[in-house]
Formats: structure tokens, C-alpha cells, sequence
């Protein structure tokens, strides 16, 4: 029996189904690979930027590293996720009384929504056609990179509790922990 035979009986089997649908609703919440990636194309996109002088070498490396990124990464590890996160969207939608920290999840992943397929729609454009100069190669290139930098912020605050940074920041949210912690009253 061929591999795509098996994997339609699979699909077609109860078992098959419910083996699938728990597998998207787990991925809705396992967002560290996707992350990561959009981290990754952050930090790769941002310094070719022409406010950025880098040596040709760095640039065409980064650019290597960013492109590849967004052509095997992305596809892979962010559409899945941000398709199957959706149906968080939704059932939040459905739910307006909803607890005021996940209204400002659903604000800021709808904000991040958008801004991630305009991105990702001037990115297709820049890896297809480039921008040469006309005014619709301007407008996707600034549409790209403007885009990134809320992007990066929005995605951090919207998975500040489970991020991947936070780790790395660990020793900062200590230190803001300890420095703005109120004082504690004494009574006599």
C-alpha cells in the first residue's frame, strides 16, 4: 500500500481524524518553533535596512540566512501554526465576556494577524520581483520592513508569559520584579 493511501485511510478512520484534529489543536499552543522563526527573520531582516552600512558580505549573508528562513521556515513552522492558533481567535470571538487579559490577547493577535499577512504578502513580492526602483517595489519593501518592527514587539507582549525570550530576559524580569515591587505595610 503507497504512503499517500495509508495516510487517506488514516484520515478517513475515526481514529485517523481524532489523531489528526488532536494533533492541530496541540499545535495551536506549541508556538516556540514559530516563534522563534519570526524572531529569526526579524533579526535577519532588520539590519538590511539602508540605515544600516554592513560590508556587502554580511549583507548578502544575512540576506542568504533571511530568505532562506522565510522560503523553508516560515511555510513550515509558522503558517501551521498561526492557521491552527486561528481557531483560538474564534472561539474567543464567540466568548465577549471573556477575561480582560485574553480581550488584549485576542487585540493584540488580531493586530499581529494583519500586520503578519501584509509582511508576508510584500515579502512574496520582494523574493519574486525585488524592488527595482518603481513605486510598487518601494511601497513592499517599506510595507516589509515597517511591518517588522511592530511585529516583533506585538508577538513578544502577546507571548510574554510562555515566550521563548523570556529566558533569555529572565535576569530583567527579576530585576523589574525586585526594583518596582510594592512595599509591604507594616502595622503596629
Amino acid at each position: 500500500m503507497s504512503q499517500t493511501a495509508v495516510e487517506a485511510s488514516l484520515s478517513d478512520s475515526p481514529s485517523g481524524q481524532s489523531l489528526i484534529r488532536q494533533y492541530w489543536l496541540k499545535l495551536a499552543y506549541h508556538h516556540q518553533l514559530a516563534e522563534s522563526t519570526l524572531y529569526l527573520l526579524f533579526v535577519t531582516g532588520l539590519p538590511l535596512w539602508n540605515i544600516f552600512s554592513l560590508p556587502w558580505i554580511g549583507e548578502r549573508t544575512l540576506l542568504f540566512v533571511h530568505v532562506l528562513a522565510g522560503l523553508i521556515l516560515f511555510p513550515l513552522a509558522v503558517v501551521p501554526f498561526w492557521l491552527s492558533h486561528r481557531r483560538l481567535l474564534n472561539s474567543s470571538t464567540s466568548n465577549p465576556s471573556g477575561t480582560p487579559r485574553k480581550k488584549k490577547l485576542r487585540k493584540t493577535g488580531q493586530v499581529i494577524e494583519i500586520l503578519l499577512l501584509l509582511s508576508t504578502l510584500s515579502g512574496v513580492y520582494l523574493l519574486l520581483l525585488g524592488n527595482r526602483g518603481e513605486w510598487l517595489g518601494w511601497v513592499n519593501h517599506y510595507t516589509h520592513l515597517i511591518t517588522a518592527i511592530p511585529i516583533a514587539l506585538l508577538l513578544f507582549v502577546h507571548a510574554l508569559r510562555w515566550s521563548v525570550l523570556r529566558s533569555l530576559l529572565s535576569p530583567l524580569f527579576a530585576l523589574s520584579n525586585a526594583l518596582f515591587k510594592s512595599p509591604i505595610n507594616k502595622s503596629n
